[in-house]
């Protein structure tokens, strides 16, 4: 008798000779034609036939039964579900059998797979037996492509032209803002060869317009858009390109004004309208945007990123109401989760709506960009509502849940009580933190920050030297505690020291420029001072850099320019007790 393994094997040639009917799952794209396998002509088997030996390699046409029970159980995986070893199976199947029926299947089972570098291989591989293949042609290319290997694309996209097929040679272009003229030259001139060759593709003109302006040659890409016009006709693609020309000529009113006049000639473009409601966007012209995104959302209802970015505008323009509704169809639809989540919270906080905007941020995942930013408004919220122990419950599941953030949230809690006047409870938590994590730069940072506001320069100063002595390269707390020396102590030649080791890291920092002219300036090294801080002013005109300037000057015999100075700084700042403490101190003696 036969063996029930080989029977289904004889049954399934034919199901395999025509595989593509066997999908993997709906996402695999199947449309190639699939491996066609030779079938044997099994011969009647009477009853009392003997039975093969099970180790005798029998041979199924061109592929062994190993081979086609590789094929059938990738196939059969395929369909439900198994589409990674599937497509391992099928790529080591291709590599070992050369037979391009197999190779085009492994193709498609790569692709499903997003398996990038297995499609490259199989696709170099398909073209070795079958040159003149269109697909494999258009894979390199595109692959080629995605790894800015453009040069390497062009042949094969000019072979995929050659053998009827078509290429979005803008695809190309959209990528090549980066490179310098000479790199997109080059390109330039291939594509020129190519469209001597073939006239009829009309994204060689577009691409080719677009590679020209991005070198800086507006004419020439302005007289090749309107050879392509000339050419293929008026059409929304022209129209977007030429917007994009205008737009990058600084013609920002024309592009919009082209791009509205094309919106009312293609009103059921999708993509014309959405960029033309960007650009009014860009302009600053919200409601007339809002209007065109609407107009999108009624052409295509379910659209969830169309409407998350009306309500991006809606929030804006503080049509609150709107916004709220909008953002809970986008939490309903599972859709921007998290930032709908953030933006409700900041509705309800600007309601006064404190518990619901807490829920809301609580709501934000650890993987959202928004994460960091809610932990701090949580315990901001939560500090506001004087729920401290909820602060540090938080703060404890938390860092459960999220072991990487243990440090910072202490951090966090810390920065919310300070703010909030809850100096000594900020204290406790810090030093509750720093107990658990002795060596963090930015919990110890936080401390010494603390410190100072309590006037307690001996632990501010011995954090700072704890992480001075952790990380020797820290210009930020050589320059801290350098300035805090040079502010509260005459230990001014050992601030110099520090503060000279930070600029030597960070030379062109204005604020630690600022602090050496002014540690400078505490040893009566006036012209050195006035140097540096008139640097550290031009580079950074803040309120305390202008005071230290300003006093300088002062000093030097120079009052009207001081005025001058302080007067700038109060008009910008005018709440800056730098600038008043300092003019106190000085003006009224003179």
């Amino acid at each position: 008798m036969i063996k029930l393994q080989h029977f289904l094997l004889l049954l399934s040639l034919s199901a395999l000779g025509a595989c593509s009917a066997l999908q993997p799952t709906a996402d695999v794209d199947a449309t190639d034609s699939a491996p066609v396998l030779a079938q044997p002509d099994p011969q009647p088997v009477e009853s009392d036939q003997a039975e093969p030996d099970a180790e005798e390699d029998i041979a199924y046409g061109n592929f062994t039964r190993d081979q086609l029970e590789t094929a059938l159980l990738s196939e059969f995986g395929g369909m439900r579900g198994y589409l990674p070893q599937a497509a391992e199976n099928y790529y080591e199947l291709a590599l070992e059998t050369g037979d391009t029926g197999i190779i085009r299947r492994a193709v498609e089972f790569a692709s499903a797979t997003g398996n990038n570098d297995a499609l490259l291989e199989l696709a170099t591989l398909w073209l070795q037996h079958e040159p003149d293949a269109l697909d494999p042609h258009l894979i390199v290319g595109y692959e080629f492509l995605e790894q800015a290997l453009y040069m390497r694309a062009l042949p094969h996209f000019n072979q995929v032209l050659n053998l009827g097929g078509n290429v979005d040679f803008t695809a190309m272009s959209a990528r090549t803002y980066d490179l310098d003229d000479r790199q997109r030259d080059v390109i330039a001139t291939e594509l020129e060869s190519m469209r001597e060759q073939h006239s009829d593709e009309a994204t060689l003109y577009y691409a080719l317009a677009q590679i020209y302006d991005q070198s800086g040659d507006t004419a020439a890409g302005r007289a090749m858009l309107e050879t392509a016009t000339e050419r293929f006709g008026d059409n929304p693609r022209t129209a977007l390109l030429e917007a994009q020309l205008l737009q990058n000529a600084g013609q920002a009113g024309a592009a919009e004004t082209l791009l509205g006049e094309a919106v009312a000639r293609y009103p059921r473009h999708r993509l014309l309208r959405y960029s033309y409601a960007q650009l009014l966007v860009q302009n600053d012209k919200l409601r007339d945007a809002a209007v065109h995104f609407t107009e999108l959302l009624r052409l295509t209802p379910g659209d969830m990123e169309t409407l998350y970015s009306l309500t991006l505008i809606n929030l804006e323009l503080e049509e609150y109401d709107i916004a709220l509704e909008q953002l809970r169809t986008l939490l309903s639809a599972g859709h921007r989760v998290n930032e709908a989540h953030f933006y409700l919270a900041v509705i309800f906080e600007s309601r006064d709506q404190l518990a619901d905007a807490l829920h809301h941020y609580q709501q934000i995942g650890p993987r959202s960009n928004a994460f960091l930013s809610a932990q701090r408004q949580i315990m901001r919220l939560f500090v506001a509502m004087e729920r401290f122990d909820d602060a540090t419950r938080w703060r404890q599941q938390r860092s459960i849940s999220t072991p990487e953030l243990g440090p910072i949230l202490p951090a966090l809690e810390a920065e919310a009580l300070v703010n909030a006047g809850y100096s000594e409870r900020a204290s406790v938590a810090l030093d509750a933190a720093l107990t658990q994590y002795p060596d963090n730069i930015d919990l110890l940072f936080a401390r010494a920050l603390l410190s100072e506001q309590q006037d307690n320069l001996p632990k501010a100063e011995q954090d700072l030297r704890h992480i001075i002595q952790l990380s020797p390269d820290n210009a930020r707390a050589l320059n801290h505690l350098g300035y805090a020396l040079a502010v509260r102590t005459d230990r001014y030649q050992e601030a110099l020291e520090l503060i000279q080791r930070a600029i030597d890291i960070t030379p062109d920092d204005p604020a630690i420029i600022d602090s050496l002219g002014w540690v400078q300036y505490k040893l009566g090294r006036l012209d050195a001072a006035l140097t540096n801080l008139r640097a550290a002013y031009s580079a950074f005109p803040d309120a305390e850099v202008a005071a230290h300037l300003g006093e300088v000057l002062w000093a030097m015999g120079e009052q009207n320019e001081a005025l001058e100075v302080w007067q700038e700084a109060l008009t910008k700042q005018p709440d800056s007790t730098h600038v008043q403490e300092t003019m106190e101190r000085l003006v009224p003696a003179q």
